[in-house]
């Protein structure tokens, strides 16, 4: 593994208030409409197939291509003098076929919990759940990163498939961030609180977990960190508990550590062990922040290839999946 130290500010944000943090998301809803269902978490099947692209095809603020250093996955970070950082995230991933579910039990948790967090959400999520997503958005705890578009497996994509893939979930991002703006809850508010809300996602995390040195290139010069993890839950498996969720992150913590997990109905369990987590890790002195604070934290801990806990170990989902776009 490389160790890259981060030497860019991921973000520029105007200057708040700690009164006006939360001003953009309490008063474009109510507690009643950020609280969740248990219907929403309920993945539908679509038919038939929906691979159109999202109503605007290009985002108007592209990002600076990265450094050639940073075409690698990012696993982990090592902060300055060992601070005890740690970096929750979920997917919210959408296939071509299916409306996948919000985990909103999840998202309310850390919400109360006051816990920051990175959801990695595709762009055709992002396009069937618009007001869910703009919440997380409007919401100073958490930040959203790119998922691709319809969960495609970059490491058999090529060329354009591969930036269509990337493109049109920053254009969806874009798109909703501009409605959200648009409306008179947030026309009322400062410019300095909407100026919060990150124009564009500027971390990328590879469905499936599946990259190669072309797809680390092409997501570097869309100036996108490729984001992997350290930490794997295994939420996805019906075989999962929360025990074992629990288990696995404590035995494997380390401060900088990225954690992967999901909040679209795929995740098991993933509540219950969360509920446990959150406190305990309070407990041991860690620190919740977004993927983007991490990075800034210190030295950027990388890997020449994508993979779940060592190298290869996660070729059989190009069998399995194929070009994960159906």
């Amino acid at each position: 593994m490389q160790r890259i130290i981060a030497l860019l500010l991921l973000f520029s944000i105007a200057s708040v208030a700690p009164a006006q943090e939360n001003a953009l998301l309490n008063r474009c809803w109510s507690p009643e409409q950020l609280h969740s269902t248990p219907k929403e978490r309920i993945i539908r099947k679509h038919q038939p197939i929906n691979n159109n692209p999202p109503e605007q095809l290009l985002y108007h603020q592209p990002r600076q291509p990265l450094a050639p250093n940073f075409a690698q996955s990012i696993r982990a970070v090592t902060p300055a003098n060992r601070e005890k950082l740690i970096a929750l995230t979920f997917d919210l991933c959408e296939q071509a076929g299916e409306v996948a579910g919000y985990d909103g039990a999840i998202v309310d948790l850390l919400r109360a919990e006051n816990v920051h967090a990175t959801f990695y959400a595709g762009g055709q999520w992002m396009r069937s759940h618009p007001e869910r997503t703009m919440q997380l958005m409007a919401d100073p705890r958490f930040e959203i990163g790119n998922h691709a578009w319809t969960h495609g497996n970059l490491r058999v994509l090529r060329g354009q498939e591969i930036d269509e893939q990337i493109e049109w979930t920053q254009a969806q991002y874009e798109l909703l961030r501009n409605q959200l703006l648009a409306r008179a809850c947030a026309t009322e508010l400062p410019e300095n609180v909407a100026a919060m809300i990150p124009e564009s996602p500027a971390t990328f995390r590879f469905p499936y977990g599946t990259c190669d040195a072309i797809a680390l290139k092409q997501v570097a010069q869309a100036g996108l960190f490729p984001i992997q993890w350290n930490i794997v839950t295994g939420d996805p498996s019906k075989g999962q508990t929360a025990k074992k969720i629990v288990t696995a992150v404590l035995n494997q913590l380390r401060p900088g550590s990225i954690v992967v997990a999901h909040a679209n109905g795929r995740g098991w369990h993933t509540y219950e062990a969360m509920k446990i987590l959150i406190p305990e890790l309070n407990k041991r002195g860690y620190h919740f922040v977004t993927v983007s604070q991490l990075l800034n934290s210190g030295e950027i801990i990388t890997a020449e290839s994508c993979y779940e806990n060592r190298p290869n170990d996660n070729l059989h989902y190009d069998k399995l999946f194929g070009r994960g776009t159906q």
